[in-house]
């Protein structure tokens, strides 16, 4: 069961700056996460909830039986799994390319391809003989980071909708026909009565659906717009009469938003630095990733968090928009593993990026088309290593795309089993080969 609510419309930046002049501190951030739905219009909440059933009927709310799950449908436990350890996604929203990620620096066909857009071999940050990262990925590159290539669909689809759709339910051939979010069964194979154990700090996601598992979608810490201090009457008011709700759904959404609150007000005060580079160059993205260090941080049993970085839609002006966005990814992904360190969670956190299709490998005035294969991203507490099996730039497809070598079942799957201790093929429709990730 996810809580969505609406965007902040005042903007993030007003936000950012009333905070840094009261010079709030991280325990008021959390607890005015936590509160958010005090000071949102209670029909979005109403809209955001939900609950998937099962063969047997409807499916219960989160928390609402205690110990026993409310439904069958969760995964395994591996006999290795090892309790406390963080997923965090990145979703890069607009298909992410690969070859301007991870580049193929030794390939001719790449330059061929792209004579304007192809970033030069002297400029690349080497990661073997064949490949390297992105300059703008600098950090990431000297912290170490875990690179996958060829991941895709085994059977492609070119449009945004469905291919985000298929990516959120983890369905790699269109055959699926999964009830939940990928996340959201790994949260349910998770749960263990916590407040919180999946969290989306880019509103609602498909991705976290579940059954079970209690779980919190914010629209970013832009939302802290929408609160008031904690102490003012017309907000205890307000939160009381939410707690003077009847049985149902929505009044157990409330109780468990506001029973979040009253934990998390317990933490210990941390004064937030703005200086950070997170907050200074990560962008909405290093926004949502301090927001999610510190819900990880409160202890309140999150296990899978959900985060997106929007614009890799680059059909035109694709070097420069591409360029940005990774010194944003690389700053924020950098600056929460700072954090996580820090706090005391690095070695139990991984961040994996992930994206609905790739870029097509010629370029076209000065942009890149929608194509399939591409390269995902893995940093934290594993060995930096290369995995996959890169696409043949010389063997294109019949739509000059890259040609999947790793179905992307192959990816989460390894994600859910290698990191977190989920058999991968019971939260997924197929038994993938894993990649060794860990």
């Amino acid at each position: 069961m996810s809580y969505s609510f609406d965007k902040n419309p005042a903007g993030l930046n007003g936000a950012l700056a009333n905070q840094a002049q009261a010079n709030q501190s991280r325990r008021v951030f959390l607890q005015r996460l936590a509160v958010l739905s005090a000071a949102g219009a209670s029909a979005s909440l109403l809209a955001g909830c939900s609950k998937s059933g099962n063969s047997q009927g409807e499916g219960s709310a989160a928390g609402e039986t205690g110990d026993t799950p409310p439904v069958a449908e969760t995964g395994v436990l591996t006999a290795s799994h090892i309790d406390g350890r963080v997923l965090v996604i990145v979703n890069l929203e607009g298909g992410n390319d690969g070859p301007s990620t991870v580049v193929p620096a030794s390939s001719a066909a790449y330059y061929n391809a792209r004579p304007n857009l192809a970033i030069a071999e002297g400029d690349v940050l080497s990661l073997n003989d064949r490949i390297g990262l992105n300059p703008n990925l600098s950090k990431l590159h000297k912290r170490g980071v875990t690179v996958v290539e060829g991941v895709g669909p085994t059977e492609g689809d070119l449009s945004h909708f469905a291919m985000a759709d298929r990516w959120a339910m983890g369905d790699v051939n269109g055959s699926a026909n999964f009830r939940t979010g990928f996340g959201g069964r790994l949260t349910d194979t998770l749960y263990q009565n916590s407040p919180l154990t999946g969290v989306s700090m880019a509103s609602s996601s498909p991705f976290l659906n579940g059954q079970l598992a209690s779980g919190l979608a914010l629209s970013g810490p832009g939302d802290l717009n929408f609160l008031r201090p904690a102490d003012w009457d017309e907000l205890l008011a307000f939160q009381e009469a939410l707690g003077s709700f009847g049985q149902g759904l929505v009044p157990e959404a409330y109780e468990l938003l506001l029973d979040l609150g009253q934990r998390l007000a317990s933490v210990e005060e941390q004064e937030i630095d703005w200086d950070h580079p997170i907050i200074q160059e990560g962008g909405d993205l290093g926004r949502q990733l301090w927001g999610a260090s510190d819900i990880i941080s409160a202890d309140l049993g999150a296990r899978v968090i959900y985060t997106e970085l929007s614009g890799f839609d680059t059909h035109e002006d694709h070097g420069s928009q591409h360029d940005e966005l990774l010194n944003q990814l690389d700053a924020a992904i950098d600056g929460f593993l700072d954090l996580a360190e820090e706090a005391g969670f690095a070695d139990r956190v991984v961040v994996a990026t992930t994206s609905e299709f790739g870029r097509r490998l010629r370029e076209n005035d000065g942009g890149l088309d929608h194509g399939s294969a591409s390269t995902m991203l893995v940093a934290g507490a594993i060995e930096p290593q290369v995995l996959g099996v890169p696409s043949d730039l010389d063997d294109l497809d019949e739509d000059g795309n890259l040609r999947v070598t790793v179905g992307f079942d192959r990816y989460l799957g390894s994600l859910a089993q290698e990191w977190l201790g989920i058999e991968a093929g019971s939260v997924l429709q197929s038994q993938p080969e894993l990649l060794g990730l860990a």
